[in-house]
């Protein structure tokens, strides 16, 4: 029960909203997940200061975490900016002061470095980035060299400054292998998303059409005998215009999921069109491709899609091409593409082999 609620405060924290756009969804986690870490380690941090008995420092190391807990309200607000401004703001104050409390070799100037990194990470604009960019530098410069200059407040802490020290580079290097880490998960992920995005279709799921011309490309190149099987859903704009385009959409659904169950295990599927679909069938013969053809038509005879009450039985016309007929990959996709079209015009729910040869539903069936 915790595991699963720490899980869901994990996930309110750090995913981005669904209405986010994918390419802005990778930095919000990325910082969001940054201004968790970071209020993790000033909590562990506070507690290693109790054990050296620096309640200022505990003190600070605290107001830091409620700083953070308030930038990531701003950061799920969409109020990116203001949220980055408000945590580099605390942090800076606490590494200055941490500096001046403790002195200038006890590490903490370390974590300058890593709001740089965590700034230069996040998707805030150029100008940002720079006038951030500028103010932490100039912050450290003057930290660094006014230091010097001063006694250290906390005298008590000479004793552990050593301690200090250790304690702040491992907690640097945790930090920062936790956002490193984080940010190449999360990389990942959305790569993943957009390689998914770039190669199916969204509704379908189907191979879009760049991505099923592509696996037929790699097969002319290969020099591989494979064929070219267009599909276009018949009288499809009367459904839009009769029942909606969600009824136009589940048509498709329906259509995608009849035809994939028909292939074989080497075939492939994608979506070229608005109702276009288009099948490319590796090292196959003229009787293998009729035999899907002929799967596909009895499985939608047998299965007409049903919306609710309703029944919208659809049929395809169908143009064949085989890569021996033509020299060229696109010779190949517009001979495929003259069939469908004289299927078209030969009445639908036709099976064009061939320029003289029409294959109708009762041959097929």
């Amino acid at each position: 029960m915790t595991s699963r609620a720490l899980q869901r405060l994990w996930e309110w924290s750090c995913h981005a909203p669904g209405a986010l756009p994918l390419e802005q969804r990778r930095s919000y986690e990325v910082v969001a997940q940054t201004f968790v870490l970071a209020s993790l380690g000033h909590l562990l941090f506070a507690c290693v200061l109790i054990g050296l008995q620096i309640p200022l420092l505990i003190v600070l190391n605290l107001a830091c975490v409620a700083t953070n807990t308030a930038a990531l309200m701003f950061h799920r607000r969409l109020q990116l900016n203001r949220a980055m401004s408000v945590k580099l703001t605390a942090t800076l104050l606490l590494i200055t002061l941490s500096v001046w409390l403790i002195g200038p070799d006890a590490g903490f100037e370390y974590y300058f470095f890593l709001l740089l990194c965590e700034m230069l990470i996040s998707d805030m604009t150029a100008r940002y980035k720079i006038a951030t960019s500028a103010v932490i530098g100039s912050v450290a410069l003057a930290t660094l060299l006014m230091a010097p200059d001063f006694t250290p407040w906390m005298l008590e802490a000479e004793a552990f400054r050593e301690d200090i020290r250790l304690t702040n580079l491992v907690m640097v290097f945790l930090i920062l292998g936790g956002i490193l880490w984080r940010l190449h998960a999360i990389t990942e992920r959305c790569e993943h998303r957009f390689r998914r995005d770039a190669t199916y279709d969204d509704l379908t799921k189907l191979l879009n059409r760049r991505a099923i011309f592509h696996e037929a490309e790699m097969l002319w190149q290969q020099g591989r005998e494979f064929t070219l099987l267009l599909l276009d859903a018949d009288h499809f704009k009367q459904v839009n215009d009769t029942h909606g385009h969600t009824a136009g959409d589940d048509v498709l659904r329906h259509l995608a999921y009849i035809v994939r169950g028909a292939l074989r295990e080497d075939d492939r599927l994608g979506r070229v069109g608005g109702e276009e679909f288009l099948i490319v069938f590796p090292d196959s013969s003229r009787d293998e491709v009729l035999a899907v053809a002929s799967r596909i038509r009895r499985c939608l005879a047998e299965q007409p899609c049903q919306l609710e009450a309703l029944t919208l039985p659809v049929t395809f016309s169908m143009g064949m091409a085989a890569a021996k007929e033509v020299t060229s990959m696109q010779a190949l996709i517009d001979m495929a593409d003259r069939r469908l079209y004289r299927a078209k015009s030969a009445g639908r729910d036709q099976l064009v082999m061939s320029d003289l040869e029409f294959i109708g539903p009762a041959a097929v069936l």
